[in-house]
């Protein structure tokens, strides 16, 4: 069983069974506070317009590293929070390229899952690397799925191109991006959405260390499918923010941070915040299972601490939490 069927006939219906409730299709637009506490989220529903308010003892938010910034700022959190000055800064991503490998013969003919080869070798650098010194990132094998690349490109092109997939393998050079303060989030005062909410304005540049880093990994990985037998080596950037984190960080120091230990927003005493923007540095790893790891020692925490809870509160021995749903 994969775990996506695992999650849905085993996890979901345990966790619907002791109360869970999801509401799709709802755009969270404001925290609503007294005092130093969270009181509500206010909602909109997505299709109708229609307003909604939910209330709970306890809150967690896990929007993202773009999303999660974004409400805060808009319900003006950051101003009772010791470090406020950092919400929505330090937003790192990836900076991403992955290498392709032609070869002569499939490299994977019996065409199983090839997602399988990882080298971390120049995780923290190298002897054949001078420069940059220190941390790098990883290699991963990717390989583009012949389905994707056909649909991409559709007719004669995508054909051609999907079949030519099947002679190919690459490896995803993920090179560790520095934390800057410079590149950040920010909610424009002045422009709002549909639903309220103001616009998020986004800043991010890569450092010319964070583009040694890539060319380093990106020299290394055509080095390995070379010497694998690769005819050509193309290299393909990669521009998205599918591995942003960073912008509501966690730390020791509460004028520097502005998640505490367990990710309990500062300044406030009933908020948590579990998702990548919680991390202080991006790691030259994917986040997902950091990501995770995270949200479940914050669980476990809150299942066994009385952080935030009103007293008489407790309903069959768990304190129910709200988790508002995004766009």
């Amino acid at each position: 069983m994969d775990a996506k069927n695992d999650l849905a006939t085993r996890v979901l219906p345990d966790l619907l069974a002791q109360g869970l409730h999801v509401e799709a299709n709802t755009v969270a637009t404001r925290i609503a506070m007294r005092g130093r506490r969270v009181i509500g989220i206010e909602c909109v529903r997505r299709e109708t317009g229609e307003r909604a308010r939910y209330s709970a003892h306890r809150y967690v938010l896990a929007a993202g590293a773009l999303a999660s910034p974004h409400l805060l700022l808009a319900s003006g959190l950051d101003k009772l929070n010791p470090g406020g000055g950092v919400v929505g800064r330090y937003l790192m991503r990836h900076d991403n390229a992955v290498v392709f490998g032609v070869f002569r013969q499939r490299p994977n003919p019996e065409r199983v899952f090839d997602k399988q080869i990882a080298i971390h070798d120049f995780y923290f650098g190298h002897p054949t690397i001078r420069t940059p010194a220190g941390k790098l990132g990883g290699l991963q094998q990717l390989t583009p799925p012949q389905d994707l690349v056909r649909a991409h490109l559709g007719g004669v092109l995508g054909a051609m191109a999907g079949f030519g997939v099947g002679f190919m393998t690459g490896l995803l050079c993920i090179a560790e991006d520095q934390p800057r303060f410079e590149n950040h989030v920010a909610i424009d005062p002045f422009i709002r959405d549909r639903f309220g909410l103001p616009r998020l304005r986004v800043r991010h540049a890569y450092s010319r260390r964070d583009a040694a880093a890539r060319a380093a990994l990106i020299r290394k990985a055509r080095e390995i499918l070379r010497e694998a037998g690769a005819l050509f080596t193309p290299m393909h950037p990669i521009d998205t923010f599918s591995h942003a984190v960073g912008t509501v960080r966690m730390g020791v120091d509460p004028e520097r941070s502005a998640l505490d230990e367990h990710c309990r927003f500062r300044g406030v005493e009933n908020l948590w915040v579990v998702d990548g923007s919680f991390m202080p540095r991006s790691g030259g790893v994917n986040p997902s299972l950091t990501i995770a790891a995270n949200a479940l020692r914050v669980g476990e925490h809150l299942a066994h601490s009385g952080d935030g809870v009103v007293p008489g509160a407790r309903s069959r021995g768990v304190d129910r939490m709200a988790l508002p749903a995004f766009r």
